[in-house]
C-alpha cells in the first residue's frame, strides 16, 4: 500500500452557547488526556487525545518534526469503522489515508503531491495501527475484548508506513497486553477500566506514560 493520503482541512464551527448545561457539555467533550513518549531523558512525542461519544480524535507531535492528526469513528462494540488520517512531514508535506472498514471489505483512498489512488481488499479482521499512538493501541484493546491468556491476529494497516502487516494482540496478564508486528513490539500496562496507563516500545527503547 503506498504511503500517501488525502489532506482534509479543518472546518471552523461557531456554536452559540445559550445555557450553562450546554456549556458544561461542550467543556466535557473537549477534555483531553495525553501520552508522553520518552527515550531516556529525551521526549520523543506527545499525543493529545479525546473520546467523544463514537469518535476518537488524536494529535501527535514528534520532536523530530512530523505532526499527525486523526479521527476515527467507532462502532458500539468499540471497533473502528472509519479513519481520517493526516501527517505533515519534516518537509511540510501533507500525506495520509482515508479508510472505511466494512463488514468484509476495506476501502481506502490515498493522495499526496496531487496524486490520488483508491484501493479495496477483502478482510474481516483489519484494523489501523500506528506505533506512536497509544490512544489507538488502547482502542484496539477495547475492541478485541480479550480475556487473560487470549490472543487475536489482525491485518494491520500501518498508517505511518502506508502498508499492511500481521498484528498479534495478546492479553498475557489481567493488567498487561502486547502488540507484536513486523518491526515493532509494544507492551502496555492496563488500569482497572482497561485503559492504558503506561507502556514500552521495546525496539525503539521508548517509555510511554499516561497523564490526565
Amino acid at each position: 500500500m503506498p504511503n500517501i493520503l488525502t489532506f482534509v482541512p479543518r472546518l471552523a464551527v461557531m456554536l452559540a452557547i445559550t445555557t450553562p448545561l450546554l456549556a458544561g457539555a461542550q467543556q466535557q467533550q473537549s477534555k483531553r488526556s495525553q501520552f508522553v513518549i520518552t527515550k531516556g531523558k529525551d521526549t520523543v512525542a506527545v499525543e493529545l487525545f479525546s473520546r467523544d461519544g463514537n469518535a476518537l480524535t488524536s494529535e501527535i507531535y514528534q520532536t523530530n518534526g512530523p505532526r499527525t492528526q486523526y479521527t476515527m469513528d467507532l462502532k458500539p462494540d468499540s471497533s473502528i469503522s472509519h479513519v481520517e488520517f493526516t501527517r505533515v512531514t519534516q518537509n511540510n508535506q501533507s500525506i495520509g489515508i482515508s479508510i472505511f472498514f466494512l463488514d468484509s471489505t476495506v476501502k481506502a483512498q490515498m493522495s499526496a503531491q496531487g496524486q490520488t489512488e483508491q484501493l479495496e481488499f477483502s478482510s474481516r479482521k483489519a484494523i489501523p495501527m500506528l506505533a506512536v499512538s497509544f490512544a489507538l493501541c488502547e482502542q484496539i484493546v477495547h475492541a478485541s475484548h480479550l480475556g487473560v491468556g487470549q490472543s487475536a491476529t489482525y491485518t494491520a494497516i500501518r498508517l505511518g508506513a502506508g502498508d499492511t502487516t500481521q498484528l498479534a494482540v495478546t492479553r498475557f496478564h489481567k493488567d498487561s497486553v502486547s502488540f507484536v508486528m513486523q518491526g515493532a513490539q509494544l507492551k502496555a500496562v492496563l488500569g482497572t477500566k482497561g485503559e492504558i496507563v503506561g507502556g514500552v516500545h521495546l525496539g525503539q527503547g521508548w517509555t510511554i506514560t499516561r497523564k490526565p
